[in-house]
C-alpha cells in the first residue's frame, strides 16, 4: 500500500454501468474498480447530492449521486480494500465557486434551522454508510466552497474596497455543524476543499478566518487544473505554505488532463467539451503539455514528481477518469439547469476528453504514471 492516498473520483460509476458502458485494460474487459486497483490505486472519492431529482422524480444525471448510489459504490470500494472520500456537497446538484445551491427540502428555512439541518444530515449519512459497512475514511465538508456554501446563508461576498471578504461568520457556523456531525458519528477525518489553488492570498484570508474561529479540520483539499488554476509553480508555493502556516494534511482532490481536443459527438448537438480547440487558458500562459495521450502522460507525471516534494502531502485523486460517452449520460438534466439556474446551456458529457480511459472506455497510458508512484512510495 502507498504511502500516499492515490485516488480516483468515480460518481458517476453507477450511471455508466447502467448504461452498459464497459471498460478494458490492455484489450480485457474488467470491474473498473479492479482496473484501478491494478494501477495502484488505493482510495475513491465519491460526491453525495441531497436530492438529485426533479419536481416529477427524473435524475438530474451526472451520476445521480444520492445516497442509495453513493452506499452502493462505497460497499465496492470497501470490499476492494480501498479507502472512501466522501465528498457532501450539501446539495441536491453541483456545488463549485459559481454555485452553491440550497437543498430544496431545507428552502425556507432560517439561520438556525440550517444549522440544526447540516448537523443532522451529516450525522444520517455517516450513520447509514457506517450500517451497511463502508465507513468512509475521511469526509469532505462542502465542495470547493472558497466562495462559501449553502447560498445566501453561507456566501463570501468580495469587497473591492478592503480586498477582503465578508460573511466568514456565517460559513464558519455552517461548516462547524457539518463538522460536529462528522466528529460524533465516526473517527474519519475531515477535509475543507477549496479550488483556486494558485491563490496563496485567497487561502490565506480564508483559513486564517476559519483557524481563528476554532475550526475543527484535518486536511485541506485542492483543485487543481492547469486550465484554469495557472502553474505547477503556484500551486507548489501556495502548499508550500499552507503545509507552514496550518500544519494540516494536504491534498490535490481534483486535478486532470485532456488526452484529445476531438469531441465524441460529431453531431454537435451536445454541451462543448470544457477543453475544445477553442480553449484559451485563464492566465494566457500556454499549458505544459500538448493536449494528447502523451501529453496527459507527461502531466500526471509531473504532477506526481512534484507532489511529494511538499510538507504534509498526503495524497492525488483524479476527478472523474471514467466518465466515458454514454448514451444518456449527461453532465446535468433539464430539471437539473432549472435547478441551478444554467438553463442556457445544453445536456451532454463535456468531460468525456478528461478521462484515464478513451472515448471507448480503453485504460490509457497516463494510468501507468500512478502506477508506478504507488510503487515507489510503497
Amino acid at each position: 500500500m502507498s504511502k500516499y492516498q492515490v485516488g480516483m473520483d468515480i460518481s458517476t460509476l453507477y450511471d455508466l454501468e447502467s448504461e452498459g458502458k464497459k471498460f478494458y485494460n490492455h484489450g480485457k474487459e474488467g470491474d473498473l474498480i479492479a482496473i484501478l486497483k491494478d494501477y495502484g490505486v488505493n482510495s475513491v472519492r465519491l460526491r453525495l447530492w441531497h436530492d438529485p431529482f426533479d419536481e416529477s422524480g427524473e435524475t438530474y444525471g451526472a451520476g445521480t449521486c444520492d445516497l442509495p448510489r453513493v452506499t452502493s459504490l462505497a460497499k465496492r470500494v470497501k470490499a476492494a480494500g480501498m479507502s472512501f472520500l466522501l465528498d457532501i456537497h450539501y446539495s441536491d446538484f453541483w456545488c463549485d465557486p459559481s454555485k452553491q445551491t440550497i437543498p430544496k427540502a431545507w428552502k425556507g428555512m432560517n439561520f438556525e434551522e440550517l444549522k440544526t439541518a447540516v448537523y443532522d444530515y451529516t450525522v444520517e449519512v455517516i450513520s447509514h454508510l457506517k450500517e451497511n459497512g463502508c465507513e468512509p475514511d475521511m469526509v469532505q465538508v462542502g465542495n470547493e466552497i472558497t466562495g462559501g456554501m449553502l447560498w445566501e446563508y453561507g456566501r463570501l461576498t468580495w469587497n473591492d474596497e478592503t480586498h477582503s471578504h465578508d460573511g466568514y461568520q456565517n460559513l464558519f457556523e455552517l461548516l462547524e455543524s457539518g463538522v460536529k456531525g462528522v466528529r460524533s458519528t465516526t473517527n474519519a477525518k475531515v477535509m475543507i476543499h477549496l479550488e483556486r489553488s494558485f491563490d496563496n492570498p485567497r487561502y490565506r484570508e480564508f483559513f486564517d478566518n476559519m483557524v481563528s474561529r476554532g475550526l475543527d479540520f484535518d486536511a485541506i483539499g485542492m483543485s487543481y487544473y492547469p486550465y484554469w488554476h495557472h502553474s505547477f509553480d503556484e500551486l507548489i508555493a501556495n502548499m508550500n505554505d499552507m503545509a507552514e502556516r496550518y500544519d494540516k494534511e494536504l491534498y490535490i482532490v481534483e486535478t486532470s488532463y485532456a488526452f484529445t481536443l476531438e469531441h465524441f459527438d460529431k453531431s454537435g448537438k451536445g454541451q462543448h467539451l470544457v477543453v475544445d480547440h477553442s480553449y484559451v487558458p485563464e492566465d494566457g500562459q500556454p499549458l505544459p503539455y500538448p493536449i494528447s495521450i502523451d501529453g496527459q502522460k507527461q502531466f500526471i507525471n509531473k504532477l506526481l514528481t512534484l507532489l511529494p516534494k511538499v510538507k504534509n502531502f498526503a495524497g492525488v485523486y483524479y476527478w472523474e477518469p471514467a466518465w466515458i460517452p454514454s448514451p444518456k449520460g449527461t453532465w446535468a438534466s433539464e430539471g437539473a439547469r432549472r435547478y441551478i439556474h444554467e438553463e442556457d446551456k445544453t445536456d451532454g458529457n463535456e468531460w468525456a476528453n478528461q478521462c484515464l480511459f478513451d472515448y471507448e472506455g480503453n485504460a490509457l497510458p497516463a494510468l501507468e504514471e500512478f502506477k508506478e508512484f504507488a510503487e515507489k512510495y510503497f
